[in-house]
């Protein structure tokens, strides 16, 4: 599975009664990036093992574990769930367990339920694992990245964009 899968703060000045309006491209730029916001990817961490334990119950209802590739791991543990903001100004990264580093970043939005958004998973000063990989999503659909060893198993990342 090698390649699996402004602030911008204004200030308003005061001047005899009247106050500054921002420029329209500041204005326009603080808009895009309230639409931003809206978009999140939840990710969550789990831990593929063969050790008999089954699948956590924290991580819901997933029917993709239970075919293949993902059935040949028979125990399916949460090991995090975090929420980072889609932005297309600057990524977001998480600290994985293995040391590895995940980054996302919104891309485009095509439409008001669905983006382009980025993930690339690297090792700090090594080997890419995952160099690019680029998503449309519509918002609640989630896609899994799996296949980085991890103790005895792997580690699957569930990214699911959500508003």
């Amino acid at each position: 599975m090698k390649r699996v899968a402004l602030a911008l703060s204004l200030f308003l000045a005061t001047v005899s009664g009247f106050a500054a309006e921002p420029h329209p491209k500041e204005a326009k730029d603080k808009k895009s990036q309230q639409v931003d916001a809206a978009f999140s990817a939840e990710v969550l961490i789990l831990h593929a093992t063969n050790s008999k334990k089954g699948i956590d119950a924290r991580i819901g209802t997933m029917p993709e574990l239970g075919k293949p590739p993902f059935s040949s791991y028979d125990s399916y543990e949460l090991l995090e769930r975090s929420k980072l903001p889609l932005d297309k100004q600057s990524p977001k990264t998480l600290k994985l367990p293995n040391g590895r580093v995940l980054e996302t970043r919104l891309l485009e939005i095509l439409s008001q339920d669905l983006v382009r958004l980025s993930a690339s998973i690297n090792q700090p000063g090594g080997k890419e694992f995952l160099p690019l990989l680029e998503v449309k999503a519509k918002v609640g659909q989630a896609f899994i990245v799996a296949g980085q060893r991890y103790k005895q198993g792997i580690l699957v990342l569930v990214i699911r964009v959500t508003k």
